[in-house]
């Protein structure tokens, strides 16, 4: 399989198009912008994927380790790792950091843009404020925005930065209370300047959502309203689609000889009986929360699998410094639970999991990524946000969807979760009729939703719409 580095330009000048993807540097992030140009590349498309050397370094064993090495692959012989070399300090501030980013990505892309006719730059939206201003060094190029949440959450932050009217968003504010999340509790008190910023940044000429009309139709055409003069895809989710669908979802290292052994946990367990838990790569729990939510699963008597990852780690800057503290699990907490329950203190093939038989619930921050794999697999959820697009996801899931129930009030959100909250949602999810409806109701979705990204459905011809897009304009 040939992997090409950013020197490797040889056959840029015969193609019509060239497509640089420009991701967040977080994985959560990359990883979709990811699934996206193996996506694009499988359409014999160029796509260069502009990232950290050191993500890209991961990103490479981890799709060499997807496939079988005794055949050539086109779609990834397509895609080049553009390897940026911007390194960071202790002391520097993280906006300097990224503003450095943004300069050396906007070098690279002038440099693609002299061997192609038309550079196609794909970018995850967080990245408009540091690669806005170099880009006028180009003319041959089109900005397409990634925004990597789900189409309800940018409807609500843009409605309620530009107070646009929508009878029924209004009504659901009024029935919710302080429980609907606002833009200030949940991104803080610079969104409306974001906003504004992504509403005025002249070099938009689309926007991209993981997400699909199953899902989200209402909120979908209700954004499209607000951007009228912008055009909008909706072809998610990603990881579902046939061209993103093998081994690489799952694969971390590379290495598939082994399998992992909470893989072999769950073969012993019944149907539908594990709840899943986990907090994606970039929450922090306290110390505190750790210890309630380890005595919520125990008291709960339901079996389980908790990844613990290093983002569960407490991390604080002082002078500059990064101090990480080993979370602490209450004492004897892994004895009372051995054969009922198991801690895992590093990756884990969260796909693999969620779409095990005996899996039957997801207790998650509710992040979007989440969020649209437990939905894709077919498992209702334990809605416990934190932060930012994660309460608007939880309402979905809990108001909208009706696939599963909020652990905690979303007013309280300041106040440690308790125990006796945690065990309540998971005995809810997990043992009675009503946490069954909900698993009724998401398997109906998830049935759906693979008809839809399936050859013929409604988000697969969108994704061709895209790709048939940036190919002629």
């Amino acid at each position: 399989m040939a992997m090409n580095s950013s020197s490797d330009n040889s056959l840029l000048h015969l193609n019509e198009v060239t497509v640089a993807m420009v991701p967040w540097p977080e994985h959560g992030h990359l990883n979709l912008l990811f699934y996206l140009a193996r996506i694009i590349a499988s359409h014999n498309i160029p796509v260069h994927f502009l990232c950290l050397t050191a993500r890209n370094q991961d990103l490479r064993k981890r799709l060499q380790g997807g496939l079988k090495a005794s055949v050539e692959n086109l779609r990834d012989s397509n895609i080049h790792f553009n390897d940026l070399l911007v390194h960071s300090s202790p002391t520097e501030k993280k906006d300097d950091f990224l503003e450095r980013l943004g300069e050396s990505i906007c070098r690279t892309c002038h440099e693609l843009s002299t061997n192609t006719k038309r550079l196609v730059i794909i970018h995850d939206c967080l990245m408009i404020t540091y690669i806005g201003n170099h880009l006028h060094l180009m003319s041959n190029f089109k900005c397409y925005a990634f925004h990597p949440t789900s189409a309800f959450t940018r409807y609500s932050t843009l409605r309620q930065t530009i107070h646009t009217a929508d009878q029924d968003h209004d009504e659901m504010i009024k029935q919710l209370g302080d429980e609907f999340p606002t833009a200030e509790s949940t991104f803080g008190p610079n969104m409306a300047e974001y906003v504004e910023e992504e509403l005025t940044w002249k070099h938009n000429s689309g926007d991209i959502i993981n997400s699909c009309r199953e899902l989200e139709g209402k909120f979908i055409d209700s954004l499209a309203k607000v951007k009228e003069n912008t055009p909008l895809w909706a072809f998610g989710p990603f990881n579902m689609l046939p061209e993103s669908l093998d081994s690489f979802s799952n694969s971390s290292s590379g290495n598939k000889s082994t399998r992992h052994n909470c893989l072999e946990f769950l073969d012993k367990q019944d149907v539908n009986s594990v709840i899943f838990v986990s907090f994606g790569t970039t929450t922090t729990l306290s110390q505190e929360q750790v210890k309630e939510l380890a005595l919520g699963l125990e008291q709960s008597n339901h079996k389980f699998i908790w990844v613990i990852r290093e983002a569960d780690k407490r991390v604080d800057m002082e002078n500059g410094e990064e101090r990480h503290e080993k979370i602490v699990l209450p004492e004897g907490f892994e004895e009372r639970v051995e054969g009922r329950g198991m801690v895992v203190r590093s990756w884990a093939p969260q796909l693999e999991i969620l779409g095990h038989p005996s899996t039957g619930g997801f207790l998650s921050h509710c992040g979007w990524n989440s969020s649209m794999e437990s939905i894709s697999m077919g498992v209702p959820m334990a809605a416990m946000p934190m932060t930012v697009d994660q309460p608007y996801h939880t309402l979905l899931v809990s108001n909208v969807w009706k696939i599963g129930v909020s652990v905690w009030s979303w007013a309280r959100r300041k106040e440690i979760v308790p125990a006796v909250a945690i065990e309540k949602a998971v005995k809810t999810l997990m043992g009675t009729p009503e946490g069954e409806e909900m698993r009724q109701r998401v398997v109906e979705l998830r049935d759906n939703i693979k008809k839809s990204v399936s050859h013929g459905g409604l988000a697969y011809k969108e994704m061709e719409s895209f790709i048939s897009y940036i190919i002629k304009n």
